[in-house]
């Protein structure tokens, strides 16, 4: 954004400030006069071309009824897997956990990504961008949507000197679809333990900006339930035998009742909250904290945190983590 010499603003870019402005008038005479003052510009974030990933009646897209049942052990789980790691709760965000995403281009390189772990073909072919980089901690996490599809990685590794990529786990979903790999009721590997689309749950930028979430939160915990899926995961990684650990597919909902906006909050942190209360949150991975997925800002083109007034893996520690109740809680084994 650039403010030129006769004070119009040009430009896609967001800033805000106080800038000098000058204003020159001239009267039928031919006289003039010229007067200084400050031009104080407010930030605002454009989310031009933002929309809500998956289809409407996606698990992901579905607000929870005011009659939906609470699980009869929900307090003893919410004690055991969530607000016993209330303290250390963050939202994932930053270059490392968070999700690292990339829109390709008709003029991204085409590359045959190959699958080195959990396979389901040995190629795919994906256009890329140049500069690419999947997050930084070790799931390696990348999704390129392309087009249509959302291709997720894990373990996503680019080779400069062969300018190739490769990943461990490749999986495509449509993301105008259901949001996981495959049918609910049947069970296969994902990017994400879980069985989920990678990019489902996750908080980006543009939703901050626009002041609302319209979609479930994907929450990870420490304390996930060994051998059990619930629905509508497919799939689990659960590390815990402890009758109350969370297992994967769980939803866990901020009590309505809670009044957020009387909270001193951030804004970013009560639009937060009330899409806990209004979609609440399904487990999805095992982690060593308690966290909300978000997307990465680190590739070209994507809409950054600091942008939207916010930092990397700012703390979510005061949220009322013991007001959560657990929904009802189905095998889907």
């Amino acid at each position: 954004m650039s403010l030129s010499s006769a004070g119009v603003i040009s430009g896609t870019t967001s800033v805000s400030g106080t800038f000098p402005f000058a204003a020159e008038v001239s009267d039928a005479k031919l006289a003039t006069a010229t007067a200084s003052f400050n031009l104080i510009v407010a930030a605002q974030v454009s989310t031009s071309g933002y929309s809500r990933w998956y289809a409407a009646n996606s698990f992901w897209n579905t607000p929870i009824s005011a009659s939906a049942s609470i699980d009869p052990n929900s307090a003893n789980i919410i004690s055991y897997a969530i607000s016993s790691y209330g303290s250390g709760a963050t939202l994932a965000n930053d270059n490392a956990w968070g999700l690292s995403y990339v829109y390709s281009a008709a003029s991204s390189k085409t590359y045959t990504v190959a699958c080195t772990e959990y396979c389901s073909s040995s190629t795919t072919v994906l256009p890329i961008p140049t500069g690419t980089v999947p997050n930084t901690g070790s799931d390696g996490h990348l999704s390129v949507i392309n087009g249509a599809n959302e291709v997720d990685m894990w373990q996503a590794k680019y080779d400069a000197g062969n300018d190739s990529w490769s990943a461990g786990t490749r999986t495509t979903t449509d993301l105008a679809g259901w949001g996981a790999n495959c049918p609910q009721g049947q069970h296969c590997n994902s990017t994400v333990a879980s069985g989920f689309a990678m990019l489902g749950g996750s908080v980006r930028p543009e939703e901050i900006a626009q002041g609302h979430i319209g979609h479930a939160l994907a929450l990870t915990t420490p304390a996930t339930k060994s051998g059990y899926i619930a629905c509508p995961a497919t799939h689990t990684d659960g590390a815990s035998s402890n009758a109350n650990a969370l297992p994967e597919g769980a939803r866990v909902q901020l009590d309505p009742a809670f009044n957020v906006d009387g909270q001193s909050w951030p804004a970013w942190e009560k639009t937060i909250a009330k899409a806990l209360q209004t979609y609440g949150a399904y487990v999805v991975d095992t982690s060593g904290a308690l966290a909300f997925y978000a997307v990465t800002d680190m590739n070209q083109g994507n809409t950054t945190w600091s942008s939207v007034g916010m930092t990397k893996a700012p703390s979510l520690s005061n949220l009322p983590w013991s007001s959560f109740r657990v929904l009802q809680i189905q095998s889907c084994n």
